[in-house]
């Protein structure tokens, strides 16, 4: 069996240097054969053993889509990978440990992690999903012949108008959603005791027992936390050890 692995990156907000960095951690953490692909919009600084594909063109929508551009891995064929096994990331994640529960269950065409936003309002947590391309193009096919309904129904809530939220767009049109395996996939903010207090205002971030991956969803980043506190969050040094090439 082998697993893909693939990251989007477009614009500034992330360097070749975080998508190398989450390829090395897949490398150390993934012991199954798997190929990582990148899709992105410069090449340039990214690991030889990277596969890159050009970050394809979304002229059928007036307005920039923002995160849902990552909802064409449910393209027909994406990336000519009909019928394999596709784990989408976002980069901004920390692997923290064996990571290999990511290929179970094959017989699941849909897993994702368990959602774990503070507002509630999304059942998945699509940072982090596993896909079988081609089997569920719908996804994709609906968003393409109508971006302005998606726009409206699924509006990112930190987005510019009309950007779409991938995750809400998700939401909507899976009636039901089967999860990876729980606790794997913890958030920083949520689940690593990150918040300082009154009682306790120093002390560290930790990552639950259980987490493999720890997600860095919404605008605190790993370098934030990772050589000391930043604003209201604890120092998490468990960065520092994992996040790296």
């Amino acid at each position: 069996m082998v697993l893909h692995v693939n990251c989007f990156k477009w614009g500034d907000l992330y360097a070749a240097d975080d998508v190398n960095r989450l390829r090395a951690m897949f490398l150390r953490n993934l012991t199954i054969p798997h190929v990582f692909h990148c899709v992105t919009d410069t090449a340039e600084g990214l690991r030889p053993d990277i596969l890159v594909h050009p970050l394809p063109s979304y002229d059928f929508c007036d307005w920039d889509l923002g995160n849902a551009r990552k909802l064409a891995l449910f393209s027909d064929n994406f990336l000519g990978l009909n019928g394999e096994l596709l784990v989408q990331s976002d980069i901004d994640m920390v692997v923290i440990g064996n990571v290999d529960f990511l290929a179970d269950r094959p017989e699941e065409n849909f897993l994702i992690a368990r959602g774990r936003n503070q507002s509630g309002n999304t059942r998945g947590h699509s940072a982090i999903l596993r896909h079988r391309v081609g089997t569920m193009t719908h996804l994709w096919e609906d968003l393409v012949k109508d971006p302005a309904a998606a726009a409206a129904t699924c509006q990112h809530h930190r987005g510019l108008p009309g950007q779409i939220s991938d995750q809400r767009w998700l939401d909507r049109k899976l009636a039901e959603m089967t999860f990876l395996e729980d606790g794997r996939v913890a958030y920083f903010r949520q689940d690593c005791n990150a918040y300082a207090d009154h009682d306790n205002p120093q002390g560290e971030a930790l990552p639950p027992e259980k987490a493999r991956i720890i997600s860095f969803a919404g605008k605190m980043k790993p370098q934030h936390v990772m050589d000391g506190s930043y604003q209201n969050c604890r120092h998490a040094p468990f960065v520092a050890a994992h996040w790296h090439e």
